[in-house]
């Protein structure tokens, strides 16, 4: 039996080959698929694309095989995204609300800004996780970091400290 969605022509679940789409077309082809309803968009051989999962407002379930590339999930208000490798820098950069779960390492400025949602990452975390993470409307942001926090201090001081 078909679901309401196959029905109407939506694919619950969509699988994407990133290995040679350039971040904007990717980027596109998920918002896209989410305007048309799709409930999960699963992501595969992703290498360095940026801004994957940016501004997206909507619950819905992505799934990241790969290591994308600097601002995942920027601004994001409700989805879930679970990446099966590293991420790059900038990962939850001023997110609103939903999840972003990391089965490997993260660069510098995890959540950065963030102004609710959580965001788990299995293993270590670059310089200045959390900088400027702040409660907003009631919502608070959570971070939760498996492995270590790598720091640059003092060299990030200012002069005089």
């Amino acid at each position: 039996m078909r679901t309401d969605t196959e029905q109407m022509g939506v694919q619950p679940i969509l699988e994407i080959d990133a290995g040679d789409v350039q971040y904007r077309e990717l980027n596109t082809r998920l918002r896209n698929a989410i305007v048309s309803g799709t409930e999960k968009i699963v992501i595969r051989n992703v290498h360095g694309q940026r801004y994957i999962g940016t501004n997206l407002g909507k619950p819905v379930e992505v799934e990241i095989y790969g290591t994308p590339g600097n601002d995942l999930g920027a601004f994001m208000d409700g989805p879930r995204i679970t990446v099966h490798g590293n991420a790059e820098d900038g990962c939850g950069n001023t997110m609103n609300n939903g999840e972003i779960i990391v089965h490997g390492r993260a660069g510098d400025i995890l959540g950065m800004s963030a102004r609710g949602g959580k965001i788990f990452v299995r293993d270590d975390v670059g310089c200045r996780a959390g900088i400027h993470m702040k409660e907003s409307k009631g919502k608070k942001p959570v971070v939760v970091i498996g492995g270590q926090l790598r720091t640059s201090w003092p060299s990030t001081w200012p002069a005089g400290l």
